[in-house]
């Protein structure tokens, strides 16, 4: 979703969309382990306004996916809702080199005449995940030695 920054007014605009899941999927598939795969667009909706040259948005990004337990490796089905807030400020240009502070490093800035929503939902996303996906906070895992999943069947190993 790409917004034009001279449509950004000063009284909050409403819009409700759907996020491609394509690059979440691409993401979480770069490495040997796949915790995450997104099966159906991103639910979002968003309210914007500008204030001078600061642009504010909110909103909620929700949709289901299925997550990879990190003790049985089974998949099993999530669904995933995340409410957020950030503010992009103007890219400035300074012309020399500039210490940033603190709060210089907490800012997200936009620059030309649109702004694409996709890299800041798609940080929500990822931020709303479990860090340690489980199919079931009393799951028992696969056994350390013969890998039998221990949900589904008792092994022989002592």
């Amino acid at each position: 979703m790409k917004i034009l920054v001279e449509d950004i007014k000063a009284l909050p605009t409403h819009k409700t969309f759907e996020e491609e899941v394509e690059t979440l999927n691409r993401l979480y598939a770069r490495g040997e382990i796949t915790e995450y795969r997104f099966l159906s667009p991103q639910l979002v909706t968003i309210s914007y306004y500008r204030s001078a040259e600061d642009i504010f948005f909110s909103g909620k990004v929700e949709g289901d996916l299925y997550g990879f337990c990190a003790r049985c490796l089974e998949e099993y089905p999530l669904h995933m809702t995340r409410e957020f807030a950030f503010v992009l400020s103007p890219q400035r240009t300074f012309g020399r080199e500039v210490a940033l502070t603190r709060d210089d490093l907490a800012l997200s800035f936009y620059g030309g005449k649109e702004i694409d929503l996709s890299p800041f939902i798609h940080e929500q996303v990822v931020l709303a995940l479990p860090t340690h996906p489980l199919c079931r906070e009393e799951c028992k895992g696969l056994c350390p030695r013969c890998g039998t999943n221990l949900n589904l069947e008792q092994c022989g190993c002592r």
